[in-house]
């Protein structure tokens, strides 16, 4: 399997390629970088499309020969140019193509450093895309030969996020990369939900993560049930003013990776972000894996079928 990294003609894609680095060493895998020629119309007859084409196929190809420095010499790296009428439908045929074991995209190019800002490519990935896809933060560096340190599944309370937790411990047991249990609540959010005063709100974040921390201690025993071992997992809770606030306040490695599961509004086996995780989203100061629905019954799968081996 492969990390497949999208490209995009004439734009900076430094933080996109340089997680797919990352990520290819952690988990294993090659890598293979994408540059879509799209175009809006098949080839025909006509000498000035016939140009015109060639033209798109040449800046592609400009485009992953910039970033070829990018690539260390310990990465095993494929380079494509695949036509295809947008950039979304290019990456996600060729992901398909390739068995990609995840689809990597950066930010948008007016983005916020240090954060993701979803841009057309991105956002329709995200409510298309049957496999997990990383977002890259706007200027994401990573240090020669450095792996993840780290794996952070984002929990909500709902029966998906849940699900999430029994695909991080695979990823984690795999991979051999500590994972860890992590849900956020902004105080304000939380005042405002319970419609009480400043006096109590401590009163009422305490209990809110005793509730996570016993969910959270649940799965784990679900988990040990499928034999599955990635580790000592530990439990964070994010709480502050914001958002932002109450992501920065768990503390993060350097890299590491928060996977975020889609929310119920999606179909069966496609992402779809809710309100919730858009905020996390935009708020994490590090890359995120957004994974489909159908993660736990892939991951459920295989975790019986070692058990059973």
């Amino acid at each position: 399997m492969t990390i497949v990294v999208g490209v995009a003609p004439g734009q900076d894609d430094t933080s996109a390629v340089e997680l797919g680095v990352v990520l290819a060493r952690s988990y294993a895998k090659t890598l293979t970088l994408v540059s879509v020629s799209s175009t809006a119309w098949p080839p025909n007859r006509d000498k000035i499309d016939a140009e015109f084409q060639s033209y798109v196929h040449t800046v592609a190809e400009a485009s992953l020969e910039q970033v070829r420095a990018l690539v260390p010499d310990d990465i095993e790296a494929t380079y494509i140019v695949h036509p295809a009428r947008s950039s979304r439908r290019g990456l996600l045929e060729v992901s398909r193509r390739v068995d990609a074991y995840r689809l990597v995209v950066g930010s948008a190019d007016d983005g916020r450093d240090g954060r993701i800002t979803l841009g057309s490519v991105s956002t329709g990935l995200l409510h298309s895309a049957e496999l997990p896809v990383v977002l890259a933060p706007e200027g994401f560096t990573a240090s020669a030969g450095a792996k993840l340190k780290r794996i952070t599944a984002a929990y909500s309370g709902s029966s998906t996020s849940a699900d999430l937790i029994l695909g991080a411990a695979m990823v984690s047991a795999e991979s051999g990369i500590p994972f860890r249990i992590a849900s956020f609540a902004p105080r304000s959010r939380v005042l405002s939900a319970a419609s009480i005063g400043r006096d109590v709100e401590a009163g009422i974040v305490d209990e809110w993560t005793r509730v996570v921390r016993r969910d959270t201690d649940r799965i784990l025993c679900s988990i040990d049930e499928l034999d599955i071992r990635p580790g000592e997992t530990e439990v964070a809770i994010g709480t502050g003013p914001s958002w932002a606030a109450a992501l920065t306040s768990i503390g993060w490695e350097d890299p590491e990776v928060m996977m975020l599961g889609s929310s119920g509004l999606g179909t069966l086996k496609r992402v779809s972000l809710g309100s919730h995780a858009t905020r996390i989203l935009q708020n994490s100061p590090v890359p995120v894996v957004v994974v489909p629905r159908r993660a736990k019954a892939r991951y459920t799968s295989r975790a019986r079928e070692d058990t059973e081996a």
